[in-house]
């Protein structure tokens, strides 16, 4: 029997997942967490065999989580589900430990078949992700990554160059469209870094994000 832990801030989408994956007799969904850190804590408590791990969540993103828990926990399995085919999310996630990287829009037995390969070792890597030429020039390049860290509440918090990149066109004035015009990333993907950023640090809103980059020297 697979344990799989489901860690997803959307609890629609968490009781669905775990609707389709307990129809396989040969998996059981032992808990499931809204957010990266609530999903580092239950892996203590009921050490899954998988993680079923989205990315944009509050508090804690997946690749943060993944880094936590395969730091701590190293036999356990982070399987990447998300909406996400950002090349630097796929690298980051990779690079932080996770053993697999599938996309949203999978089909049920493409899902199960994805939680059993990751189960007994393989790297299921999604298709759509290496869309990018450059995908296999960001694997294996940590320092590409992680180059702030904060605390807030007594947790270390990661704030990545990319992150730190759109924060400071968010203090220059720049709008979701134009910073997603300046990286080359779509402006979808702009606002979903951006409250993950604002989720992490526990603020409300640009605003405040702006004022707490400029009073922490995040930002030049």
């Amino acid at each position: 029997m697979v344990k799989i832990l489901i860690a997803d801030d959307q609890k629609l989408l968490r009781e669905s997942f775990k609707s389709i994956i307990e129809n396989n007799s040969d998996i059981r969904v032992v808990a499931c967490a809204a957010n990266g850190r609530e999903a580092y804590e239950l892996c203590g408590k009921f050490n899954p065999d998988v993680v079923l791990m989205d990315i944009s969540m509050p508090v804690c993103c997946g690749t943060e989580a993944t880094k936590l828990i395969k730091s701590n926990y190293p036999h356990i399995k982070v399987l990447i589900l998300t909406a996400s085919a950002d090349q630097l999310d796929v690298a980051q996630a990779i690079n932080n430990g996770a053993n697999g990287y599938i996309l949203k829009n999978v089909g049920t037995e493409e899902l199960i078949l994805s939680i059993k390969s990751t189960y007994y070792g393989l790297q299921i890597i999604h298709m759509d992700v290496f869309k990018s030429a450059s995908f296999s020039q960001q694997l294996n390049k940590p320092k590409d990554f992680n180059s702030t860290k904060v605390t807030v509440d007594d947790i270390e918090i990661i704030i990545t160059d990319r992150e730190l990149g759109i924060l400071q066109m968010i203090v220059d004035g720049k709008d979701n469209k134009e910073i997603g015009s300046s990286l080359f990333i779509a402006e979808g993907t702009v606002k979903n870094t951006i409250t993950t950023i604002i989720s992490k640090l526990q603020l409300k809103d640009r605003t405040q994000l702006a004022v707490y980059a400029i009073r922490n020297s995040l930002v030049v």
